[in-house]
């Protein structure tokens, strides 16, 4: 899982990013309309500069990079860049992966978008490009253990919730309502981020929803 042994970190000990460091995480949806599994491949390339400071390449296989600066308030995305970009567009403001102090309860905000959430017979079926929430995220616990479907046990981790709400007009009779988007994440130490999980359950009715979960595979 970690290949960067020798390379500067970049990260921290709940998210370590060396250069060559890469993940591989097994994809799994549970949703209203059936989808196929998936795998995802992050790995840390060169690191770059951001605003003349050292940032770690974060890059997905979906094909986005992230520039992830890291310090003693913790890791936040500064900026990021498509595979079809010459250049990576900074973000409006810093958008916290984890915020210091490490300790139960420390809480911070980043805006978020559906990811399951779809429309059943209308177009664009994604609401990710038109609809925009504000996620609270708090850290749970720091010596949670997670064991993974391949058996491995790992710990400690920090276990990590978000929370947003989401006002959709989701049929006749129900009106608007109030969709939960909650998300909750895994980083263990010396490993990073081994287990995701994202909850997007809606009434039947106009919208489809349900759940992803990732986890690091072997």
């Amino acid at each position: 899982v970690l290949a960067g042994c020798g390379a500067r970190d970049l990260g921290n000990e709940w998210f370590p990013l060396r250069e060559g460091d890469h993940w591989t995480l097994d994809v799994r949806y549970a949703t209203d309309e059936p989808r196929e599994p998936e795998q995802w491949v992050l790995r840390v390339e060169a690191p770059g500069t951001w605003d003349g400071q050292p940032v770690a390449i974060r890059r997905h296989s979906a094909g986005v990079s992230w520039s992830i600066r890291g310090d003693a308030q913790g890791l936040r995305r500064v900026a990021s860049r498509t595979d079809i970009d010459e250049q990576p567009t900074a973000d409006a403001e810093p958008l916290w992966i984890l915020k210091a102090p490490f300790v139960v309860g420390t809480e911070w905000t980043t805006p978020t978008v559906p990811y399951l959430i779809q429309r059943r017979n209308e177009h664009p079926r994604d609401l990710k490009h038109t609809h925009r929430a504000q996620m609270t995220w708090r850290i749970e616990a720091i010596d949670d253990r997670v064991t993974l479907s391949s058996g491995t046990s790992l710990a400690p981790c920090l276990r990590v919730l978000g929370q947003a709400r989401l006002n959709l007009y989701t049929d006749p009779v129900n009106g608007f309502t109030d969709i939960a988007l909650i998300s909750r994440e895994w980083y263990c130490r010396g490993r990073g981020l081994v287990k995701f999980q994202r909850e997007e359950r809606v009434p039947s009715g106009f919208l489809t929803g349900g759940t992803l979960s990732a986890e690091l595979l072997p």
